[in-house]
């Protein structure tokens, strides 16, 4: 009888020990899949490219309304058509419109604090792609 009683612990034992094995691994799996829910979505490296390009572009602006206005629409209309992550696009349509006004002369510039916040949003976007986006000041 002492035999089937070492039996029955060391079973117990095993099944035991499968337990905690798979109870780690569905806690794995499933703060894996939480972390892949709630990370940004990711741009491709297209879309990042263009972002830096609109961003560079605005450095540049005329300190005309017309001109200002006119790259505006022009660029909004070209990030539309061609930026497939929305959450990016979202970011560097904020830059854009501060670049306007910037150059129009009207309201305030963002605060650094702002920039800061909004080049790391931007750049938590293109991640996997490889690429780091710059979010100049604008120029007084």
């Amino acid at each position: 009888m002492a035999v089937f009683g070492a039996v029955r612990k060391n079973r117990s034992l095993v099944f035991g020990a499968g337990g905690v094995v798979l109870a780690a691994v569905v806690a794995a799996t499933a703060a894996y899949g939480w972390h892949e829910h709630n990370k940004p979505s990711q741009a491709s490296a297209a879309d990042c490219r263009l972002a830096q390009r609109i961003v560079d572009e605005a450095q540049r602006l005329p300190k005309d309304a017309k001109a200002a206005d006119a790259w505006g629409q022009r660029t909004a209309t070209m990030r539309r058509a061609r930026m497939k992550d929305g959450y990016l696009g979202a970011q560097i349509s904020n830059y854009e419109g501060w670049a306007v006004l910037h150059a129009k002369g009207e309201g305030e510039p963002p605060t650094g604090k702002e920039l800061a916040r909004m080049a790391k949003e931007a750049n938590s976007h293109c991640t996997d792609a490889g690429i780091t986006l710059t979010l100049p000041a604008f120029d007084s």
